[in-house]
């Protein structure tokens, strides 16, 4: 009995000696079966207590939201770290299984296959599963569905965690104190809004409660502060020029992914943005003076699609942005006895600008043609 214990005891996985003391030859199952299949047969035999299947979708989870609401480099340096967490994980899992024991000579092949199932695992069961999942869920939310998925939105848990943060403590302050202080300001507009409302009031809200989580979603990941909404228009402040360029950037390209799922053009929406910074005061509802002016007057200069800022917007944010700026020179802006410089801003990808500009015409005309609700300055 006694030796029997010692037996059961010191189990390794590894196939018994014999009575000769001779260890009997590993018996291969193929090479496709030993190297490749027998990751998710070892993936079973591992999984032996729930915290580790809580790990794996919790990291399925990070790497979702990290793609999804950062940039970089904290987006490179988050990802980075779960991948490298996932391989030495379960390198380490692999390595004690007996379907990597039991079909590999004892050496370094049980090493060498440790790590190559564990690398196995992160491209397929970690990189791969977290895009099918984040295709799915964006697929949801633009559907009928997504209204159902709303609260568990990341981007309404980062306004949640921003009711903490300095910015609200700003906010409320400004409202008791208002001050004057240099603001990038940026106003977006849907392009005949109310020429659509007119049209199909229904259908309209639709799209406007779609468009409102797009702009939602950009403006928190770019850290920027919604000042007021008027319909279907935006008035936003931002701390830098570079975050109120990039949030535009990233609001068209949100829209345009979103339209390319429309193929009724009936079901798509278009926007202008347009970004100025100066010195304006802030309140806590609300943002006065001739920055804010200029910003209003700006946006109607925007092609559908498109986005115009002023001369000091471009020159502090070029070359700190992916994109480039062409002028468009001094047009005349109502009350504003020295309008500045504007420039139409295109992303680097968008390198025919002909071409570009072309394409905004039939979105113009397809939309209506002009802008929808304003404010009024």
């Amino acid at each position: 009995m006694l030796l029997q214990q010692d037996k059961e005891f010191s189990y390794s996985g590894k196939p018994a000696a014999s009575a000769d003391g001779t260890v009997p030859q590993v018996e291969s199952g193929g090479l496709l079966n030993d190297w490749f299949f027998n990751m998710f047969a070892a993936m079973i035999d591992v999984v032996h207590t729930p915290l580790l299947p809580i790990g794996y979708v919790a990291c399925l989870l990070a790497l979702i939201g990290l793609r999804s609401f950062t940039e970089n480099p904290v987006k490179f340096c988050g990802v980075a770290l779960i991948y490298i967490f996932s391989v030495v994980q379960s390198f380490a899992l692999f390595k004690g299984s007996h379907f990597v024991i039991d079909f590999t000579p004892a050496g370094w092949q049980v090493t060498a296959k440790s790590l190559w199932f564990a690398a196995l695992f992160t491209v397929i069961m970690v990189w791969g599963m977290s895009r099918a999942l984040q295709y799915v869920l964006a697929t949801i939310a633009r559907t009928g569905l997504g209204a159902l998925f709303a609260s568990l939105a990341p981007s309404k848990l980062l306004d949640k965690f921003r009711a903490s943060d300095k910015d609200m403590e700003e906010i409320e302050a400004s409202a008791k104190n208002p001050k004057r202080q240099i603001t990038a300001i940026m106003f977006t507009d849907i392009v005949g809004y109310s020429a659509q409302m007119g049209k199909n009031e229904t259908a309209t809200l639709a799209k406007l409660k779609i468009h409102n989580e797009i702009m939602n979603n950009q403006i928190v990941r770019n850290r920027g502060t919604v000042i007021k909404t008027i319909g279907d228009a935006f008035m936003v402040k931002y701390r830098s020029a570079e975050s109120a360029v990039q949030c535009a950037l990233d609001c068209q390209k949100a829209i345009g992914a979103y339209n390319k799922t429309k193929v009724n053009a009936d079901d798509q929406f278009h926007i202008r943005i347009g970004i100025h910074m100066g010195e304006v005061t802030i309140t806590g509802s609300d943002a006065f003076g001739e920055g804010v002016n200029i910003a209003a007057r700006t946006e109607p200069k925007a092609d559908p699609d498109g986005i115009c800022v002023t001369d000091v917007i471009a020159n502090a944010a070029r070359n700190k942005v992916p994109a480039h700026f062409s002028s468009i020179g001094r047009l005349p802006m109502k009350n504003i006895a020295n309008p500045p410089e504007l420039f139409k801003v295109f992303a680097i990808e968008e390198q025919a600008m002909p071409k570009t500009q072309k394409a905004g015409a039939p979105a113009a005309a397809a939309a209506g043609g002009s802008p929808g609700g304003t404010f009024k300055i």
